[in-house]
C-alpha cells in the first residue's frame, strides 16, 4: 500500500541535518503541539485577535518548549499538528462547519465540537459552487504553507496532501468502510495540491534556516502590511524577515493575509530588485511555486497579497 502521506512527512526530514540521536546528541522525547493545531486553524479559519499566537507558533512555541537555562528545550521537539487520525482531515476543516457523525450510532454525540473549522461558505460536497471549491484548494494550500514555514516538526495525516475527506466524520473509529479508507481517486482529481504539498517539503529541506535545533531569535524581524506587526483584536495580517546567513541560506520573507480582501504590504529590506516572489497560494498551479531560477524580480518593494493568501519572497 503507498501511504503517500507518510512518505512525504518522512521526506520533509533531512537525514544528513536531522538523524535523531546523532546529530541531536541526548533527544528523548518529541511532543504533539495541540496549541500550533489549534492557534493556526483558528487564524487560517478567519478568526481575528490571533496574530500574536500566531507568531509564536511559527516561531516555534517557545512559550511551551522553553529553551532557558533551566528547561533547554529545543524548537524541533514541538511536533507542529495540524491533523492526525483523530478528529477533521484537513480537507474537511475547510468543508464543514459541523461534525457529520450520525453513522457512528451515537446520534451524533461523539466527537470534538469545536473543530475551529470553517466551510468556505458551503457545507459539504454536493454540489459545491466552483468558487467554494477554489476557496477550499486555496486554504489547504495556506495550512500546508504554514506549517511547512514553521519552525519545529510538522505533522499532517496521510491523505492530506491529496484532500482525502471523511465526509465531515471527526470521529470514524468503528467506520471500517469509505469513509476512513483514502480515495486514491482523489490524488488525480487534485494532484495540483499534492504538487504543491512536494514544493513545499522540498522548499522546507532547500532552507536551513527553516527548521533548527535552537529558535529563530534575531534572524527573524517581525512587521505587518507596514513596518510594525498589528497584535490588534481585529488584526488579521503578518508578515515576517527570516535571515538565512548564519545557516548558510538566502533571506526569506512571508506575507499572511487572513482578511476577506486583497492587500498591498510594503517589504521592509532590501532593495526591489533582490525579491523574487517564489510561492503564491492564490494562484492555480502552476503559478502557485514557482522555482527561484525561473521568478522574477520585483518592480517595487510593495507586493500585493490577494485575499486569504500567503506569498513568500526569496532574497537572491
Amino acid at each position: 500500500m503507498d501511504l503517500s502521506g507518510a512518505r512525504l512527512i518522512a521526506e520533509a526530514w533531512d537525514p544528513a541535518s536531522y538523524q535523531l540521536g546523532k546529530t541531536f546528541p541526548g533527544i528523548s522525547w518529541l511532543q504533539w503541539n495541540g496549541m500550533y493545531r489549534d492557534d493556526v486553524r483558528a487564524f487560517i479559519r478567519g478568526d481575528r485577535g490571533m496574530v500574536a499566537s500566531l507568531m509564536t507558533r511559527i516561531y516555534g512555541s517557545s512559550d511551551l518548549f522553553p529553551d532557558d537555562v533551566m528547561n533547554a528545550y529545543h524548537a524541533y521537539q514541538s511536533v507542529n499538528v495540524l491533523t492526525c487520525h483523530d478528529g477533521f482531515s484537513m480537507y474537511d476543516l475547510v468543508a464543514y462547519n459541523e461534525k457529520h457523525n450520525e453513522a457512528n450510532g451515537h446520534n451524533n454525540t461523539d466527537g470534538m465540537d469545536t473543530n475551529l473549522s470553517w466551510n468556505c461558505g458551503w457545507e459539504g460536497d454536493t454540489n459545491v459552487p466552483d468558487d467554494v471549491f477554489k476557496l477550499r484548494k486555496r486554504q489547504v494550500k495556506n495550512l500546508c504553507c504554514l506549517l511547512f514555514l514553521s519552525n519545529g516538526t510538522p505533522m499532517f495525516r496521510s491523505g492530506d496532501e491529496f484532500m482525502n475527506t471523511q465526509h465531515g466524520n471527526n470521529n470514524p473509529y468503528n467506520q471500517d468502510n469509505e469513509t476512513t479508507w483514502l480515495d486514491w481517486d482523489l490524488l488525480v482529481k487534485n494532484s495540483d495540491i499534492f504538487c504543491f504539498f512536494k514544493h513545499m517539503i522540498a522548499f522546507r529541506k532547500a532552507h536551513p534556516s527553516i527548521a533548527r535545533s535552537r529558535f529563530w531569535r534575531e534572524d527573524v524581524g517581525w512587521y505587518g502590511v507596514n513596518q510594525t506587526p498589528d497584535l490588534s483584536s481585529n488584526s488579521q495580517t503578518l508578515a515576517y524577515r527570516l535571515r538565512g546567513t548564519s545557516q548558510n541560506d538566502i533571506d526569506i520573507y512571508v506575507m499572511i493575509n487572513g482578511c476577506r480582501e486583497d492587500l498591498t504590504f510594503v517589504i521592509q529590506q532590501g532593495q526591489a530588485a533582490e525579491w523574487r516572489r517564489v510561492i503564491d497560494t492564490s494562484q492555480p498551479a502552476p503559478l502557485d511555486f514557482t522555482e527561484i531560477k525561473d521568478a522574477e524580480c520585483l518592480g517595487s518593494l510593495t507586493c500585493n497579497v490577494r485575499a486569504r493568501s500567503i506569498s513568500v519572497l526569496v532574497k537572491v
